[in-house]
């Protein structure tokens, strides 16, 4: 009995780290894995030691690799040892977080040649996920995914012709003042109207000739979903004002990736929404 309570004591932790550290040496680290995973059970770890555990776990799991411990299990176990003073693990969580933005861009790069719209947004904002992201190629990437869902609207639009006229002059009558606004007034006009318990859901607004750009904030994503409605109104009133096949662009703030495309509906005479990658 008093050799098991002496188990529970400091001697039996530095064995333990002992076996970890010739384990780690001789690269065996599924064992080095299994010593530490023991080592840190114990209540009698200096700082020290909980340190050298923490940063033996993340050496471990990232030599070992998948599919035993993944890519986000990695990144979860290495970070958290990263953040303690003298901690050895940030140049893995460096090495770990380069790789998964090498995987990221390579994805962004392979959907966008193949013109699958829906992958590239994923793989885009998977890419922002991680530390060291750079702004310009997610910049870049969002202009590509944005011309080539401007292309797949021109030509879905084809056709449209003659059968959008009367869907037009519909909206026109329902918005009898819109034609008489100037640009400032009709962006005060959509400002109103997305404008939901006194908060707006639109942080910036683009008015150009048959088109209206609206940027929204990433986190009021789902407050304007809830209120697509509005949206269709406010698409609606632009198409009046313009008398023309006109769309609404509603865009993510920073990335800039579509997140929903309004036009006229030539069928109902009132504007649909279309969802976009996002």
């Amino acid at each position: 009995m008093a050799l098991v309570a002496a188990c529970g004591l400091a001697g039996c932790v530095n064995a333990q780290l002992a076996s970890a550290r010739a384990q780690l040496a001789a690269g065996d680290f599924s064992a080095a894995h299994q010593s530490l995973v023991a080592a840190s059970r114990s209540q009698n770890l200096s700082g020290s030691e909980t340190r050298e555990v923490a940063d033996g776990l993340c050496l471990a799991e990232y030599r070992i690799g998948a599919p035993a411990y993944s890519a986000s299990r990695q990144r979860l176990t290495c970070g958290a040892a990263a953040g303690s003073t003298g901690s050895r693990s940030g140049a893995i969580v460096a090495a770990l977080d380069q790789r998964q933005r090498a995987a990221a861009a390579a994805e962004v790069a392979s959907a966008l040649k193949a013109r699958d719209l829906t992958r590239a947004d994923a793989a885009i904002i998977d890419y922002q996920r991680y530390p060291g992201a750079d702004p310009a190629a997610v910049a870049q990437w969002s202009r590509q995914l944005r011309r080539a869902a401007d292309r797949e609207f021109a030509r879905a639009s084809r056709g449209r012709g003659a059968r959008i006229t009367p869907a037009i002059a519909a909206v026109a009558r329902r918005y009898p003042r819109m034609r008489a606004m100037n640009d400032a007034a009709f962006s005060r006009w959509v400002m109103k109207n997305a404008t939901v318990g006194g908060a707006p859901l639109v942080s910036a607004i683009s008015v150009a000739p048959g088109r209206l750009h609206l940027t929204v904030a990433d986190r009021r994503l789902p407050e304007v979903r809830f209120n697509l409605d509005r949206f269709a109104r406010i698409n609606d009133a632009m198409v009046a004002r313009c008398r023309c096949d006109g769309h609404t662009a509603i865009d993510v703030a920073g990335s800039g990736l579509p997140a929903y495309l309004l036009r006229l509906d030539p069928e109902t005479r009132q504007s649909e929404v279309l969802v976009m990658p996002q």
